[in-house]
């Protein structure tokens, strides 16, 4: 199967939000609360993913043909705020692509980035630590959203 991972284009947000919003439905918003799932809809609105891009682009996305099939977004440059692969495409190495991918981005702004981090939801754990993050606290819970810290220590990855 091929695909290809590159940068967020304007107007590709619609098709972002309906991938993520479809994923998270399936394996994640069971976990949550109706604020949390209503806190995580309205951060995934389209002009909202478009609105954080203007600042710096943070945002690939991995595409088979012109079809999305899953993508990344980074904050400060360290955190994963969202990674999502369409569910016919998981256990294909996708999300460690566009994870490299970013990693990349973000280590040729910063030479001195020595750590990357992430709130996991319960489902993401697995994801993660395979990844090579390790949990860095206990679960815990903001806006009815439920995570794990973690970190990865790029030093010594």
């Amino acid at each position: 199967m091929e695909y290809k991972i590159q940068p967020y284009r304007k107007g590709q947000e619609k098709d972002i939000s309906k991938l993520v919003g479809k994923v998270y439905d399936e394996y994640v918003a069971p976990d949550y609360t109706e604020k949390g799932n209503r806190f995580f809809y309205d951060w995934i609105e389209p002009e909202k993913i478009a609105d954080r891009q203007v600042e710096q682009s943070n945002l690939l996305v991995a595409t088979n043909n012109t079809r999305i099939i899953g993508m990344i977004e980074i904050r400060e440059n360290r955190n994963i705020s969202l990674l999502f692969v369409d569910q016919n495409y998981h256990g294909k190495g996708i999300a460690r692509e566009l994870y490299k991918a970013a990693l990349e981005i973000c280590c040729s702004r910063d030479k001195q980035l020595n750590k990357f981090y992430v709130h996991a939801s319960p489902f993401s754990i697995p994801v993660y630590e395979r990844l090579g993050f390790k949990a860095t606290g206990k679960m815990q819970e903001e806006h009815g959203i439920k995570y794990l810290p973690m970190e990865m220590d790029l030093k010594n990855n």
